[in-house]
């Protein structure tokens, strides 16, 4: 006899291990590092409540030295993978959250709390659709294997450790994405120009990297001429000199389009009016003849687009001096038609004619899998069978743990028009959504695991 699915009972209990888990605020620390815990305690701890919660499913688990654990339903190594996280980023400003953003809160159907969608959210629902297919007692012909890694959040070397132990599945998804289904995603080259210059005139950026530059310090001296600034937001006479504070719209910096860069107004208030014997001056003169005012890279050479996977994107991140060097860190973010190395001879290039050094900061492959695939064909059938839409595939600038798979994408849980706000203050998701998530993640692991062929 076929076992009855309680939805209500068992959202109610997705929805208690969801406020558990975002009560850990696993958040990178490596000055808590040790044994089994080398991205800190916090992820360890969550990695522990993680493998309880599976442990009471039923499922099998298995932690590889605190860089991932995993949960599989079915026996062998012939599996589905499904790779999600349990790292948060910092919560940042606390005043700008409505409440504390490690109390997982629901208000109006909304879930707030950092990680209620990124990925924290995600991960759940998928471990409860393989619970749900373990409930059922589907036959299976694949086992399924959740995967949760520990440094989604900075270095993914918890997925190069996980996959130096395992094989690689036959094909999977990440639960940390959109829907439909995110067949692309744009490579990720993230480089730092650097100029050796000893101003009296300093900068000062909140954050370095991720984001469009939405905060932007100046100190000039005391007694400078300022009267052509006009872009500022504040100029207060400081003991040290004159600081000009320009601020801009936040946005990640794989969505340059969205914000408003605070670089780009100091540029425009300060370009024409530096000597060009300043050691700030080539900088600045790079900037506003390579990259002011272009999200695309149209200026700088650095634009391609592509017919499957529509157009790159450039954006700066920060600006700061420390040391005796100016520092601009710029993030491109490309497609199929171009690569890599092709992107790194015109940024060097670039620096070259300014006298800059260019260093790469980061860099992550592209990923494409085409619409005929069959994973690709399996994710439209179980969102289909939910959603009763067809299931279009896109484009996206961001990354997920879908890039280390020999065949996998990105696959949920976010759906269209809504805004969870992740890495930003207020993270949210409707429990509708969370639900809807888990129930497509459900139809895609019974296509995938549960059919034969």
């Amino acid at each position: 006899m076929k076992t009855i699915y309680d939805t209500g009972k068992r959202t109610s209990e997705l929805l208690q291990d969801l406020k558990q888990l975002v009560e850990i605020p696993s958040v990178r620390d490596e000055r808590t590092a040790g044994i089994s815990a080398p991205f800190g305690k916090e992820i360890r701890n969550a990695m522990d409540v993680f493998l309880q919660i599976a442990q009471r499913e039923g499922f099998s688990v298995h932690d590889f030295d605190g860089y991932a654990v995993d949960a599989q339903l079915g026996e062998g190594d012939d599996y589905i993978g499904v790779l999600a996280h349990l790292d948060v980023v910092e919560a940042g400003e606390r005043s700008h959250w409505h409440g504390d953003p490690f109390q997982m809160r629901e208000i109006d159907g909304m879930l707030y709390g950092r990680g209620v969608n990124d990925d924290k959210g995600p991960l759940l629902a998928a471990l409860y659709a393989m619970a749900r297919i373990r409930q059922e007692g589907r036959t299976l012909y694949h086992p399924i294997r959740l995967i949760a890694g520990g440094a989604e959040e900075t270095t993914w070397e918890c997925m190069e450790h996980y996959f130096k132990h395992n094989p690689q599945p036959i094909c999977g998804f990440s639960p940390d994405g959109n829907f439909p289904i995110v067949n692309g995603e744009k490579g990720i080259l993230q480089v730092r120009f650097l100029l050796n210059a000893d101003s009296d005139i300093s900068l000062h950026c909140k954050e370095r990297l991720h984001i469009v530059c939405d905060d932007l310090q100046v100190i000039v001296p005391k007694g400078s001429d300022v009267s052509f600034v006009e872009r500022t937001n504040l100029i207060e006479v400081m003991h040290d000199g004159i600081k000009i504070t320009y601020r801009g719209v936040r946005a990640l910096s794989r969505n340059p389009q969205r914000g408003d860069n605070a670089i780009f107004k100091f540029v425009k208030d300060f370009h024409g009016h530096l000597d060009q014997a300043s050691s700030l001056y080539p900088m600045v003169n790079m900037i506003y003849e390579n990259f002011l005012d272009d999200f695309y890279g149209k200026k700088s050479g650095l634009y391609h687009e592509d017919a499957a996977m529509g157009c790159g994107s450039v954006c700066l991140m920060s600006l700061n001096t420390q040391d005796g060097q100016l520092e601009l860190c710029v993030d491109v973010r490309y497609v199929r038609s171009t690569d890599e190395q092709s992107l790194l001879h015109t940024l060097r290039k670039t620096a070259q004619h300014y006298g800059c050094e260019l260093e790469v900061l980061r860099h992550k492959r592209l990923l494409y899998v085409a619409e005929d695939s069959t994973l690709i064909q399996s994710l439209k059938t179980a969102y289909h069978r939910v959603m009763k839409e067809d299931a279009a595939v896109f484009t996206k600038g961001g990354a997920s743990y879908a890039r280390v798979l020999d065949h996998g994408v990105a696959f949920g849980a976010t759906f269209p028009d809504e805004d969870p706000r992740p890495h930003m203050p207020n993270e949210c998701m409707p429990v509708k959504s969370l639900l809807k998530a888990s129930d497509i993640y459900y139809e895609a692991l019974v296509e995938l695991a549960c059919t034969k062929g």
